[in-house]
């Protein structure tokens, strides 16, 4: 390798450390920030979800529609029998 492959792969990895300490530099100023956000976020969370205990799943007026025991049944409904199928043709 020439002198001026090394200036150049030297000079590349220079503008490469250099760009990821600036956005990692900006990253850590803006972790406090993003903190502080969270913890905002949560404390209104946590004061106003508190008032509305009727949508919660331990309420009477809840239901869970996917749940397979309270999903209703028609036994009246037969099973089809001598049911053949078809591949599709491409």
């Amino acid at each position: 390798m020439s002198f001026w492959g090394i200036v150049l792969l030297v000079f590349i990895a220079l503008i490469i450390l250099s760009l990821l300490f600036v956005f990692f530099k900006a990253f850590i100023f803006l972790l406090p920030v993003g903190l502080i956000a969270i913890a905002l976020i949560w404390l209104i969370g946590w004061f106003t979800g508190r008032k509305n205990k009727a949508s919660m799943p331990s309420s009477g007026s809840y239901y869970d529609w996917f749940k397979k025991e309270n999903s209703t049944h028609n036994p009246t409904r037969k099973k089809a029998r001598n049911v053949t199928t078809k591949d599709v043709d491409k």
